[in-house]
């Protein structure tokens, strides 16, 4: 736990102020049960992983529960927790009109996604967008 607050720390002390200003707007959100949604747009090279593995870290020192993924296999070995939203929600690879996400009710999946604060979906436009899955 220790490590963390010195990571979360060290990390936030680098911050440039637009950073600085996400961090602390979506920890508000969190820290008041808000349930805002957050889009960080931002060219290449402004670290957007950098900012988005410390929230998900300051998350967890608190003792809640972050969850971090991607669209892609490549993008998540940049973000702590190393997974694809097609993994978390066991949505299918090929996608068509009848396409169901996997989840089921009482699996270990669907109560950690009950019980999660925070989750991190890195990539978005690279999701590709289907009305069966909005529900996620």
């Amino acid at each position: 736990m220790d490590e963390m607050v010195t990571l979360v720390d060290e990390q936030r002390a680098i911050f440039n102020p637009d950073q600085a200003a996400a961090f602390n707007a979506i920890l508000e959100s969190v820290t008041n049960n808000q349930g805002y949604l957050f889009f960080i747009h931002a060219a290449g090279g402004y670290e957007k992983t950098f900012l988005c593995n410390t929230i998900a870290t300051e998350v967890r020192r608190r003792g809640q529960i972050a969850l971090c993924m991607v669209s892609s296999g490549i993008a998540a070995l940049l973000l702590d927790g190393e997974r694809t939203s097609h993994l978390h929600f066991k949505i299918p690879l090929s996608i068509h009109k009848d396409s169901l996400a996997g989840l089921k009710c009482n699996s270990c999946c669907s109560l950690l996604i009950y019980i999660l604060v925070f989750v991190i979906v890195y990539k978005v436009p690279c999701i590709p967008f289907h009305p069966t899955l909005s529900c996620i």
